[in-house]
Parts: C-alpha cells; sequence; structure tokens
C-alpha cells in the first residue's frame, strides 16, 4: 500500500526536489518533511496543504494507494472481515441465549439489554468517521440476524416478550443515530 509519505517522496523525486527545497519553499521544517517521506508522522491540514501546494499535486492525491502486489493489505482486509463477522454472530448467540432460552431470567434479560445499549456505543465512540450506513451494515449485522432468526424461529409471543427484539432494535438505533450523540471532551 502506497502511503502518504510514500507519495509525497516519489513526486518529490519526480519533481527533481530534495527535502532542503521542498521544506524551504513550503515553510516547514526539514525533520517535518522526512518525518512525513519515513511514515513517522502523518502530515496535519496546514502541513498538506502547504506541501501540496509547493508539488503541484490535489491533496486527494496524497490518500493511502493500494497497490496491486499488496498481499499483505489483503490478508488485514480479510483477517477484518473475518473478525466482524464473528463479533457479529458471537454478539447476536449472546443475545439468544440471554433472553429466549428456557433458562433465561430478567436478570439475563436486563443483561442483554444493557449489552445492546453499550457494545453499540462503544462502537461509535470508536468509529465517529464511519458513516451511519457502514456502522449500521458492519456492526449491525448481529442484531439483524437477531431479529430474523426470532421472528423465523420462535413463537411471536416468545419474541416480543423476551426483549431480545425491543433490544435488537435499540441497538441498531444507536449504530445509525450514534453519530447524534453529544459527547464532553
Amino acid at each position: 500500500m502506497k502511503s502518504t509519505g510514500k507519495i509525497i517522496y516519489e513526486v518529490r523525486m519526480k519533481k527533481g526536489i530534495s527535502q532542503e527545497e521542498l521544506a524551504a519553499m513550503a515553510k516547514v521544517n526539514l525533520r517535518t518533511i522526512q518525518r512525513i517521506e519515513n511514515d513517522l508522522n502523518e502530515p496535519r491540514g496546514t502541513t498538506i496543504n502547504l506541501i501540496c501546494n509547493v508539488l503541484q499535486i490535489d491533496q486527494h492525491e496524497l490518500k493511502p494507494q493500494v497497490e496491486e502486489n499488496d498481499f499483505g493489505h489483503l490478508v488485514q482486509k480479510s483477517i477484518n472481515v473475518i473478525f466482524t463477522i464473528l463479533l457479529n454472530v458471537t454478539i447476536a448467540a449472546i443475545i439468544v441465549y440471554l433472553t429466549v432460552y428456557d433458562n433465561a431470567n430478567i436478570y439475563s434479560r436486563i443483561g442483554a439489554f444493557i449489552l445492546c445499549v453499550l457494545f453499540p456505543y462503544f462502537i461509535v465512540l470508536l468509529t465517529r468517521s464511519s458513516t451511519s450506513l457502514m456502522r449500521l451494515v458492519k456492526f449491525g449485522t448481529g442484531f439483524i440476524f437477531v431479529i430474523i432468526f426470532l421472528l423465523f424461529q420462535v413463537k411471536m409471543s416468545t419474541a416480543v416478550l423476551s426483549g431480545a427484539i425491543l433490544s435488537s432494535l435499540i441497538g441498531l438505533s444507536i449504530l445509525f443515530y450514534g453519530n447524534l450523540i453529544q459527547l464532553k471532551k
């Protein structure tokens, strides 16, 4: 995967500009240019604008690009997909177990409800930059599985009275509308 630093390095070399010249023209510290090109720092807004102006490139060209032969990137993506699937299946299984099965009592149902509130809340905290729809698709699939499973595999009265459907709908709502939650900084 081509990093921002690698792209800046390649453009700078094509234009025949040294790191010292780039630093002087962009009015940025030489050490900053070195750190960016060595992928030790990710440039911030002002710095990236100054460098892009000097190199005469669009800021969007600096987004990391996937190289064709980047096997590590494919492995990382595969691991992320497998983890997300396992996470959703686990959440769905826990909710169903805590609410529907014979040994489910009021305390286990309250635990499932708390899980359906806290899990999405922490996901929202960790994925603030994601869109609501992407977050819903990635992390809400387990809740959707619970609803579908209960509607087709369990009596309707059991599905509704167990609280699993309501808890899952609340979890989905938090995932989707989570960006509207105001957090103190």
